[in-house]
């Protein structure tokens, strides 16, 4: 049968292949969604306090320079709707996540399927016809070591959701391309761009590169121009009220703050939080964070933002007024760091990546007019890839960008028609893939923890943020309490704070890994240094001082341990009693009361 109809044998290994690695995404997307499932990145108290107020109707919350207000609102409907307790609420941020992968995971199939077809389209006879199982395997390879490796599933940041969108988009550029397209694709196009922007700026200019190449391959054909107008519009009708709104609170055209913002703290080294304009010609803050002591620097930031920790609740509001002035120089060195960064990601998997794009380009037929056959799906990509080396960048940023970048450039390699062609693409294929999948166990499959977890194994942790929000409770710590904190509260204590539906209002600026508030330890202060913290706090309305940190002395007056938790805390508003019952109150009654901006 398949020497009769080679077409079906080589259908029905595409289909096997296709079926193995959804079921291999899901299998490990799923394992690492729940060995990470008590845990929460620090970016996503400021998200699902943002999901909150756009929940409860207090549509200003949704106006952030930093935060975009899709993934929060996607957050704040699903625990408006799951209530979850305290205990449950990070992991249904958690399962949020992992559908967004599941997500991205069909966002990149619907991409890999139509650019096989393109592929399929542009080979000629005198060309090794490479079997599409083995284009699978290299995509879906890519695909699990971005989302696996750099973005992670245990990354509750909105990344996964940009490559989700960024993947679909490419997906519709390359049915424009083949011309397979009608008024819905190129509506459904401009949809995807404009909730891509809506989840993170930095899809606005990638927006307009897709927008651009959308137009450039459309425009010799009949009634495209008229279907990319729809595209535009629709795109426009869902970033230009956002924009407007940023603008107006701004007081200047601006379609996001990251960039500002990053660019000050990344290339002109402005302090990443509780900017005072201490440095030289970054410009005067409009509205800073209150320092009340000067050593250790001990700021209040209780007011006018709301949130679990309002000084990262929208950080743009705090750096208004900052000043990022252009020097040559010093971009020029930015950019050729970060770029230089950006290279070493061709060495990963082992070097398996630039090994198989090595041996495939020295064997096969090269030219240029081969890599302009994908410059549609290039030009974005490579755009990504240079505005993000302009400022900062970390791998959760690159990932899509990366894998689009990256198959365009295997697609693009033409072998000569041979038996030994075939091997040579079906044995990088799977090289590729055993590259991937030797570390996965210690990386990406978390078999052991989820062994242990479902064997009853596992011990809870003392100092799980559902721990140390319990014990608050029980102590007497209520929804709506303001706290005060002796670290940087970025690194955990909003964590649990927001569990705990408390309030930071204040906070000695330090962080031992931080070398700008390094030498603010409270503890290593004189007692009179401490008495003077103390009483300063106490003026800013909070409840209690929290210290991730054992009291030096041991002796210390006034602190006591929170529960078998690492952390102590200082009451200057004593609870009257105990608190009694139970430790996952109603979310209904613990929530926190969201005032319009």
């Amino acid at each position: 049968m398949e020497k009769v109809f080679p077409h079906l044998a080589g259908q029905s290994a595409e289909t096997r292949t296709r079926r193995f690695f959804l079921a291999l995404a899901v299998l490990l997307g799923f394992l690492q969604a729940w060995a990470s499932r008590m845990d929460l990145v620090n970016d996503t108290v400021s998200y699902l306090d943002m999901g909150d107020g756009i929940w409860h109707g207090h549509w200003a919350m949704a106006i952030n320079g930093l935060w975009g207000p899709l993934y929060a609102a996607i957050l704040g409907i699903a625990v408006g709707v799951g209530r979850p307790s305290l205990y449950w609420e990070y992991p249904l941020v958690h399962l949020v996540v992992f559908a967004i992968f599941l997500f991205a995971l069909w966002s990149f199939d619907f991409f890999l399927r139509q650019l096989i077809s393109l592929r399929r389209e542009n080979e000629s006879s005198e060309e090794c016809a490479v079997p599409a199982w083995v284009w699978m395997t290299i995509g879906y390879t890519l695909f699990l070591w971005s989302c696996l490796q750099l973005i992670e599933v245990s990354e509750t940041n909105p990344d996964m959701l940009v490559a989700a969108f960024f993947f679909c988009a490419c997906g519709m550029l390359v049915r424009i391309r083949r011309s397979a397209v009608g008024s819905a694709t190129y509506l459904s196009f401009g949809l995807v761009l404009g909730l891509g922007y809506l989840t993170k700026s930095i899809m606005f200019p990638v927006s307009l590169l897709c927008l651009a190449a959308a137009f450039a391959l459309g425009r010799r054909q009949p009634r495209q121009t008229w279907r990319f107008a729809g595209a535009v519009a629709v795109f426009l009708a869902l970033a230009v009220p956002f924009i407007v709104a940023l603008s107006l609170q701004k007081g200047r055209i601006t379609f996001g703050e990251s960039g500002h913002y990053n660019y000050a703290i990344h290339v002109d080294h402005v302090p990443r939080t509780h900017w005072q304009g201490e440095t030289p010609g970054s410009g005067k803050p409009v509205h800073p964070s209150r320092q009340i002591v000067d050593r250790p620097a001990t700021f209040e930031f209780g007011t006018p933002l709301e949130g679990t920790y309002p000084a990262w609740t929208d950080p743009s509001y705090w750096y208004d007024g900052v000043q990022t002035p252009f020097h040559l120089r010093s971009a020029i060195a930015t950019e050729t760091r970060l770029l230089r960064i950006e290279t070493l990601f061709f060495f990963e998997l082992h070097g398996a990546l630039l090994a198989t794009l090595f041996v495939m380009f020295y064997v096969g037929r090269v030219k240029l007019r081969d890599f302009s056959a994908y410059w549609f799906l290039l030009l974005p990509a490579a755009g990504a890839l240079l505005m993000y080396a302009a400022i900062h960048i970390e791998p959760r940023y690159l990932a899509p960008f990366l894998v689009v970048f990256l198959l365009s450039l295997f697609v693009s390699v033409h072998l000569p028609s041979s038996l030994e062609s075939l091997r040579l693409s079906s044995g990088f294929a799977i090289f590729l893939f055993l590259m991937f999948i030797v570390p996965v166990e210690s990386t990406s499959l978390h078999v052991k923890e989820f062994l242990r977890d479902v064997t009853g194994r596992s011990k809870s942790d003392p100092n799980s943020y559902q721990a140390v929000a319990t014990a608050m409770q029980r102590l007497g710590l209520k929804p709506g309490d303001r706290i005060a904190s002796l670290e940087y509260s970025l690194y955990g204590m909003s964590t649990w704070a927001r569990l705990a539906r408390a309030r930071i209002v204040a906070e000695v600026y330090y962080a031992p890994g931080l070398a700008e508030c390094a030498s603010n330890d409270f503890w290593t202060s004189d007692p009179a240094t401490q008495e003077k913290v103390i009483q300063a706090v106490g003026k800013t309305g909070a409840r209690v001082i929290v210290s991730h940190a054992a009291p030096a002395p041991p002796t210390a007056a006034g602190w006591s341990r929170v529960g078998n938790t690492d952390y102590y805390a200082y009451w200057l508003n004593p609870p009257t009693r105990e608190f009694s019952g139970s430790s996952t109150p109603d979310p209904a009654a613990t929530r926190l009361v969201l005032k319009t901006k």
